[in-house]
């Protein structure tokens, strides 16, 4: 739904298709956005080609955008005049069989929300077309507040083991006087577990896991410091985006798509996965020096301006979407 708002916003003529009743449909019409009833999902999806199909034929799009496979096969299945765009910005990669390649042969496009994925042959292979167009963050919303209170770090992920929790635990241990926020809902671990985890480390009284927190805006406010440490994952990571419009410089994981989003001395500083040495170090550095964090800080915000903001990312959609004719050229 946030591209089609960053498209909307950029002048384009968007209708989202969304289950009636669902979130994204009620959300939707919540923002003004043209919604059309449309269900893909199980026993539905046969009819819902067919919906497609007559959609299409009445409305009479230049493009069908899918982000998933089944919005994807249906686009394909209608088999109207409109050029199928896949989106995909899962971490899962394609799944190989003889209907996807199908649907894959019939795709005119496909776009990713990082470099990481378009290096790393989520496009699919073969001769289709690929184009890179990020995600969009809500910069309104994400954005420097002023309010930072001294050495805080601050995570926000599910409590799963490929998030790296442990990695900040550890180089927190390593931090006298810092303290650090890790906000999210259990997972494979409860908090209760992380709780006691932290305290193994000796950093339990320097740490908070406040579960799942609304108005994360509030709790970036006041931290001094951004930290993402997954051991994987992150195609593309939300969090990043949001401490970094934030104006949080974020000491991210060397890891998929955050080796994209996180500029090594820009925005942040990286780490090789799992190092908590060298994240300490980082953060340390970064704690003591606050003209460093300060120039941190505002490339942080200034790149989710030029390249993350709604309006950056409709125009990058609209120049795609207008250059139709460019896509099977090298």
């Amino acid at each position: 739904m946030a591209q089609a708002s960053c498209l909307a916003g950029a002048g384009a003529e968007v209708a989202l298709c969304a289950a009636p009743g669902s979130p994204v449909h009620s959300l939707a019409a919540e923002c003004g956005l043209r919604v059309l009833p449309l269900s893909l999902d199980g026993l539905r999806f046969l009819p819902g080609a067919l919906s497609l199909a007559r959609l299409e034929k009445r409305w009479r799009p230049d493009f069908v955008i899918a982000h998933r496979s089944e919005d994807q096969a249906a686009a394909v299945l209608a088999g109207g005049p409109a050029k199928v765009v896949r989106v995909r910005s899962d971490i899962r990669r394609p799944r190989p069989g003889r209907l996807g390649r199908l649907v894959s042969s019939r795709t005119d496009l496909v776009v990713l929300a990082s470099e990481f994925m378009a290096c790393s042959g989520y496009g699919g292979g073969g001769r289709r077309p690929v184009a890179v167009v990020p995600f969009p963050v809500d910069t309104a919303r994400f954005r420097p507040r002023g309010r930072a209170e001294g050495r805080l770090l601050v995570a926000a992920a599910r409590m799963s083991e490929v998030k790296g929790h442990e990695t900040l635990l550890r180089a927190l241990a390593a931090m006298p006087g810092a303290r650090a926020v890790i906000a999210g809902p259990p997972a494979q671990r409860t908090l209760d577990e992380m709780a006691a985890l932290a305290s193994s480390l000796g950093v339990g009284d320097r740490v908070e896991f406040p579960g799942r927190i609304e108005r994360i805006e509030e709790l970036y406010s006041r931290a001094a410091l951004g930290v993402v440490t997954s051991l994987g994952s992150e195609a593309v990571s939300r969090t990043a985006m949001e401490m970094l419009s934030s104006g949080l410089p974020v000491l991210a994981a060397a890891t998929n798509g955050l080796v994209d989003m996180v500029q090594d001395g820009i925005t942040g500083l990286l780490h090789p996965p799992g190092d908590w040495r060298t994240l300490a170090a980082q953060a340390v550095w970064l704690l003591d020096n606050p003209p460093a964090r300060a120039a941190l800080s505002a490339g942080a915000r200034r790149s989710m301006l030029e390249r993350y903001s709604a309006e950056s990312v409709g125009r990058a959609w609209m120049e795609l979407l207008s250059d139709a004719g460019r896509w099977n050229k090298p």
